[in-house]
């Protein structure tokens, strides 16, 4: 928990999901039982109801999802804008002469060659430290958009 990206979150047993009675005043109220912790500021959790919850969910560590400002969303939105010229200009090397270049065409071309590790879409990402959009598989509407093509 020193790390200021993680946060305590209590699972339920069955279903694997956040626990409906979760709250973060609960979840330390557990943590301090199960580290027998009474001494101090952790004396004031509640250990009580910690036992209590900790009978159907187990705690685990969570990423905290950072605010809008540095969301991981926004700078994957950044790198894709940044990124996009370059990709296209690889797409339209590799276009046939006959062909023409249609952006639906160039989204799935382009989601596809991300995937692959030795493409060169994907090392010119990878060298450039385009990390947010190498590792979350964007899928070819979300390519669109940042091209600014809308739904018809």
């Amino acid at each position: 928990m020193k790390n200021n990206l993680l946060k305590l979150t209590l699972i339920n047993k069955k279903t694997k999901r956040v626990a409906s009675s979760h709250h973060w005043w609960l979840a330390l109220g557990a943590y301090a039982y199960l580290l027998s912790d009474t001494q101090g500021i952790a004396g004031l959790l509640p250990h009580a109801r910690g036992k209590k919850i900790l009978q159907s969910n187990f705690l685990t560590l969570k990423t905290r999802r950072l605010g809008a400002t540095g969301s991981s969303r926004n700078a994957a939105r950044q790198q894709a804008y940044l990124i996009l010229p370059r990709i296209e200009l690889i797409y339209r090397q590799n276009l046939r002469q006959h062909q023409k270049f249609l952006k639906r065409n160039f989204c799935v071309w382009l989601k596809n060659e991300l995937n692959k590790p030795f493409s060169p879409a994907h090392k010119m990402a990878t060298e450039l430290g385009m990390d947010n959009i190498i590792e979350t598989n964007h899928g070819v509407r979300w390519w669109m958009d940042r091209l600014k093509k809308m739904q018809s």
